[in-house]
């Protein structure tokens, strides 16, 4: 049996780090930071354009909805009606686009795409009062 090299030993000392297993909890705490980044990306316009309109109904598609009984507490129950309504809005605004666009003009024409864009903004008002968790522990939550 040969003897593993510096990099052998690296690769399988990160590859253990990254497959590390974590908790439910850490799991939703994670998938929260990334629906605030979601309404980060589409509450502008422009950011919104850069990706194009299908890149940006799939990034919806991608990450929602969540199935928040499997991490109680880590959104509140008005931070659900809120990924619930930004659902909806994303639905209509995915309805009304035809064509893949990066087109900063159609996404301002667009009143599907304008109401989602002002509803992520409030979004983030909301989700700010509670703000991001951490990635790497448990955050001891309550309601």
């Amino acid at each position: 049996m040969r003897d593993k090299t510096d990099l052998e030993r690296t690769q399988f000392r990160c590859q253990n780090h990254f497959m590390k297993e974590i908790s439910q909890q850490l799991l939703y705490q994670r998938l929260r930071n990334r629906v605030i980044e979601l309404f980060e990306m589409h509450s502008s316009l422009e950011d919104m354009a850069t990706l194009g309109a299908f890149e940006m109904v799939n990034m919806v598609d991608d990450w929602l909805p969540l199935g928040y009984d499997e991490a109680p507490n880590v959104f509140s129950e008005k931070e659900k009606a809120v990924v619930a309504e930004f659902m909806e809005l994303a639905d209509r605004a995915a309805d009304a686009t035809d064509e893949n666009t990066w087109k900063v003009e159609w996404f301002k024409n667009s009143e599907q795409w304008v109401r989602l864009s002002e509803f992520a903004q409030q979004a983030l008002v909301t989700f700010s009062e509670r703000g991001c968790f951490s990635e790497e522990y448990e955050e001891v939550l309550t309601m």
